[in-house]
């Protein structure tokens, strides 16, 4: 794999530990295997701090919540996962779940997660149109990207959302993204525990990208992460990972972007 790919380890090795500390939290028993799949796929990725953990374990978090949301509108929509690398959206949602990567993250994946009947998956680059001809998009398309447009050139997810609006007339699309000076720290924290990487999507203000289609109906972001949290159980984290998020949500620096396609 390339070092991109390598980089699917983070989420990983983050949501088990994040229902390690926190079972509460993040309960997330498929994420338990991952130790063991990073040592025996030999990738130099490690486990982050504390406060990238319930990062990742809250970007699992925010896929389930809100896939949940676009179905309980649109009964027996399709999801894509997108960059889906070991994710188990399936497991959590009784819809059909395209998973989307590179055909060699797809090979690694079966070996290791045995593919459930409500899975189908998808061996392409994400900037690769023939993809979107696959999914079935009768009942809607909710398409979810965790941790993908980070690595993305600004104009290729233009792209993307064009396509997303020419190709499914009822869509949603959920992605998390940072300011730039926030993002400019993920590429030296993720260098130092061993894949160096660039991340190009460096987008000021993710409404910009309204402008990407003529199909996009409204594009929200959401700075207060902690919303997705279990109600009263957000206090229940260290006092200085909740600073974090405080200083991050006053600064703007990491947000989820829900962008809708065709109408809500």
């Amino acid at each position: 794999m390339d070092t991109v790919s390598h980089t699917l380890f983070f989420p990983l090795l983050g949501r088990a530990r994040a229902s390690r500390k926190w079972p509460e939290l993040f309960p997330d028993p498929q994420a338990a295997q991952a130790e063991e799949i990073a040592a025996q796929e030999k990738t130099p990725a490690q486990a982050l701090d504390d406060f990238s953990t319930v990062i990742y374990g809250l970007r699992h978090r925010n896929s389930v919540l809100e896939a949940q949301r676009f179905l309980a509108d649109h009964p027996g929509a399709s999801v894509v996962n997108i960059g889906c690398g070991l994710d188990q959206l399936a497991l959590e949602l009784d819809t059909t779940v395209y998973n989307l990567d590179f055909p060699e993250v797809l090979k690694m994946r079966s070996r290791w997660i045995p593919k459930l009947d409500n899975e189908v998956d998808l061996p392409f680059d994400v900037t690769d149109p023939a993809w979107l001809e696959k999914v079935d998009s009768s009942r809607g398309v909710f398409l979810v990207a965790p941790g993908v447009f980070y690595y993305l050139q600004p104009d290729d997810v233009r792209t993307l959302l064009h396509r997303i609006g020419e190709a499914f007339p009822v869509a949603r699309l959920s992605f998390d993204s940072e300011s730039p000076f926030v993002t400019r720290m993920s590429e030296k924290m993720i260098a130092k525990k061993g894949t160096p990487c660039e991340m190009p999507f460096k987008v000021k203000d993710p409404r910009s990208l309204k402008s990407a289609s003529s199909k996009i109906s409204s594009v929200d972001v959401e700075c207060d992460l902690w919303k997705y949290f279990p109600a009263g159980l957000y206090e229940t984290l260290p006092w200085g990972i909740r600073a974090r998020f405080a200083v991050l949500r006053w600064m703007k620096g990491i947000y989820q972007v829900t962008i809708d396609f065709g109408g809500k």
